[in-house]
């Protein structure tokens, strides 16, 4: 593969909501170039992106994928990433390696949450954008409309740099208002051209300056102004087409190639050995620097690990250093993938995106560096998993590999995790989405050969106190030779919320021997971890020891623990107890239109609304407290109520007493449990 000047390199992420059309939009990048002589389509199943089972069983893209081209001198990768929000850690992994995004939204239906997702991910790391206005040969789609809908949405920054010549099928061509000429279109582009003056000029101090002395700028300084806002956010360019009848992508691709910034213009700020952070900048000649955004194991060729280079030049068969684990790897191959195809090249540099096979110790978020680097890049950031699922193996050949199946996948999917619940004793996978989970079944079948089925996890409920109690419990056994005997007096209360167990020593005068209080203690602790009435760990109480008595010969310390049982089953029942729940803390964002909808359900969920925000133009944020057993599916839920444009986040606030019709029925059904079982 032939060599590309690092200044002609460009770095791209490929992102919007599901539907939008980012892999056939890549797919007929690929074609418009020359890499490919033919385009496959969603439907065949044969597309460059989409070639792993699920994304062919399923039709849409689960996992990133890297294609490059070299188009007029330059080469552009590019990043296919998947559009449902389900799979958004896709896009937080290689948002902080980006050089600019193209977010791609669907003419006919605007910006959805995908959308909104892509662009708050782009502002977080300052990543420059153009959005891509795709299915422009659809019928009934107004151009001029869809156009005011994305500026409402994401402010006047982002304005059009296109006009399309006709619509739905009569669509022709886009103009480009700049560099290209319509005599049936001069008068709107002169229009639009003007209307730009301002934010071109805005985007650099000697050019507003320029403008306002002369009134005017001159196609040089138009550029400039353009390229010079692009890159500090200023301007979002609008940019259209239809992909499947290759309308607009030379257009896009100039836009790339001449006003995107090359990877040499990126500010890089990493940590030195002194925790200070340093500024890199970034050549092919400098000590190389890059850092690792994802893993992938490859049918045929093991391991893949997906690296970024920032700075340097990365030779194959050479030796690296990971700074994140201190250890020296070897690189072995290095390979520039295109779908599914590798193609073995020599080195890498500033901004090239590769793989290498076969690492031991480099994982996702590692920073790798030339040997002896101490410099740190950043670590990035993943949003927290907030779907869960308890698994089970389906046979007991399964259950010997589950643990390693899931590993080896959250291996590739950093935001998909699993563990054990001490509280429940389940084994619970959790990710993003329901959609994310089901693939990771699907993928855990067809890639490791382990089938296991899932079902809602168990709530964490509690047992507590709200009274007090003075009990004794006495176990007192005769059966030849040496008997049992333990006699203990104990008093329970309640300690604070959160506060846990507590034991207290009132023994005076030797009641009961010091060698068996700990035994007391202990099992207090046994019989409050069982339950009393429902089943569930007993919590926030104080168990206080205060007489008992003993037998000399009899007594044992198996014996004072078996009183101890006996007193706290007695003594809980007399202390008023109760069933307490997790309450968590939920945040979702949804169109306004949706507001109401959301409120009343989350009012049926036994939700308190605690405050409503604003998260942007049309958008608005509901947090609320809501006990999380009314949201093990609300993933689900959301996305019917809202049509697939609500997401949410959530964290564990706190215990509160469940209500006493939803008690009574989690205590009979552990009662039935009970019975059933004896």
């Amino acid at each position: 593969m032939a060599t590309v000047d690092a200044a002609k390199v460009r770095n791209v992420g490929i992102v919007g909501h599901g539907g939008c059309g980012k892999t056939m939009l890549i797919e007929h990048i690929l074609h418009a170039t020359g890499k490919t002589n033919r385009i496959g389509s969603i439907e065949s199943g044969n597309t460059v992106g989409d070639y792993l089972e699920e994304e062919i069983e399923h039709g849409h893209t689960v996992s990133m994928k890297l294609m490059h081209v070299d188009w007029d001198g330059g080469r552009v990768h590019l990043i296919d990433h998947p559009g449902y929000l389900d799979f958004i850690g896709e896009l937080a992994s290689s948002a902080a390696i980006l050089d600019a995004m193209v977010i791609v939204i669907d003419a006919t239906s605007g910006p959805r949450a995908g959308t909104d997702a892509a662009m708050d991910y782009a502002k977080k790391y300052n990543v420059p954008r153009a959005l891509f206005l795709n299915k422009l040969d659809h019928e009934n789609v107004d151009y001029d409309a869809a156009v005011a809908q994305i500026q409402a949405a994401y402010g006047s920054a982002c304005v059009p740099l296109v006009i399309p010549d006709g619509t739905g099928s009569e669509l022709s061509e886009v103009v480009n208002i700049i560099t290209g000429s319509s005599d049936k279109l001069a008068d709107r582009i002169d229009s639009l051209k003007a209307a730009m003056l301002d934010t071109v000029a805005e985007a650099d101090d000697e050019l507003i300056e320029k403008y306002l002395e002369e009134g005017e700028l001159s196609a040089e300084d138009f550029r400039r102004g353009l390229k010079t806002g692009i890159k500090n956010g200023t301007i979002i360019p609008i940019l259209a087409g239809s992909a499947i009848k290759e309308i607009g992508i030379k257009e896009l691709l100039s836009l790339v190639l001449e006003d995107f910034p090359s990877p040499l213009e990126r500010c890089i700020v990493a940590h030195n050995g002194a925790n200070s952070d340093v500024e890199v900048a970034p050549s092919p000649d400098a000590p190389f620097l890059g850092q690792v955004f994802r893993s992938v194991v490859d049918p045929y060729a093991g391991q893949l690990t997906l690296f970024r280079v920032l700075t340097g030049t990365l030779k194959s068969d050479s030796e690296f250093f990971n700074v994140s684990t201190g250890t020296k790897e070897r690189t072995g191959k290095i390979v520039m993938l295109c779908g599914k195809e590798q193609t073995q090249v020599d080195s890498v540099g500033p901004g090239d995106l590769a793989a290498m096979t076969k690492l031991k110790k480099t994982h996702f978020g590692d920073t790798i560096g030339a040997l002896g680097s101490e410099l740190q890049l950043p670590r990035i950031e993943l949003p927290e998993s907030i779907v869960k699922r308890a698994i089970t193996a389906k046979s007991r050949a399964d259950e010997e590999k589950i643990g390693e199946a899931l590993n080896r996948i959250a291996e590739e999917d950093p935001t998909f995790t699993h563990y054990r619940d001490t509280e429940t004793n389940e084994h619970i996978i959790k990710g993003m989405g329901e959609i994310q989970l089901d693939v990771m079944l699907e993928r855990m079948k067809s890639k490791y050969h382990v089938e296991a089925e899932t079902h809602i996890p168990k709530v964490a409920y509690k047992e507590t106190i709200k009274g007090n109690s003075d009990v004794r419990g006495k176990h007192k056994k005769q059966s030849g030779g040496h008997g049992q005997y333990g006699d203990v007096k104990l008093r329970l209360s309640p300690n604070e919320r959160g506060g846990g167990y507590k034991f207290v020593d009132s023994v005076v005068g030797g009641v009961v021997p010091r060698q068996y209080i700990p035994h007391v203690d202990k099992g207090a602790q046994e019989a409050l971890k069982r339950g009393v009435i429902a089943g569930y760990p007993v919590v926030d109480i104080v168990v206080e020891l205060y007489f008992g008595s003993y037998h000399d010969v009899d007594s044992s310390e198996m014996a004072f623990k078996i009183a101890a049982s006996h007193a706290i089953n007695e003594g809980v029942k007399q202390a008023r107890p109760c069933l307490i729940e997790p309450i968590v803390e939920i945040a979702v964002t949804v169109p306004t239109e949706f507001m109401g909808d959301i409120n009343g359900d989350m009012s049926g969920r036994r939700g308190r609304i605690i405050g409503m925000d604003s998260a942007g133009p049309g958008r608005e944020v509901i947090r609320a407290h809501v006990p999380e057993a009314e949201i093990l599916r609300y993933s689900t839920d959301l996305r019917s109520m809202t049509q697939g444009l609500g997401s949410y986040t959530y964290k564990s606030s706190r215990y509160e007493e469940v209500p006493e019709h939803i008690a009574q029925q989690l205590i009979s059904a552990h009662e039935k449990e009970k019975s059933s079982g004896d």
